[in-house]
């Protein structure tokens, strides 16, 4: 990195964490799809993953 490189903006960090919650969700889907034997929950993994990624980070708290 530069010294007039800026580094990363908010709504690039906004997309990575939707990028790594999609990423991170459809394996977990996988797994209960095939423990529980029942392919829709493939769904449910995706969803838990972008649920996980619009979430807010700790470091986007201030401190007290």
């Amino acid at each position: 990195m530069t010294d007039d490189d800026p580094g990363t903006t908010e709504q690039e960090e906004e997309d990575n964490r939707l990028a790594l919650g999609v990423a991170f969700g459809a394996p977990i889907g996988v797994v209960l799809s095939l423990l529980l034997d029942n392919w829709a929950l493939l769904g449910v993994g995706i969803a838990l993953g972008l649920v996980w990624a619009v979430l807010p980070s700790g470091k986007d708290r201030r401190s007290r």
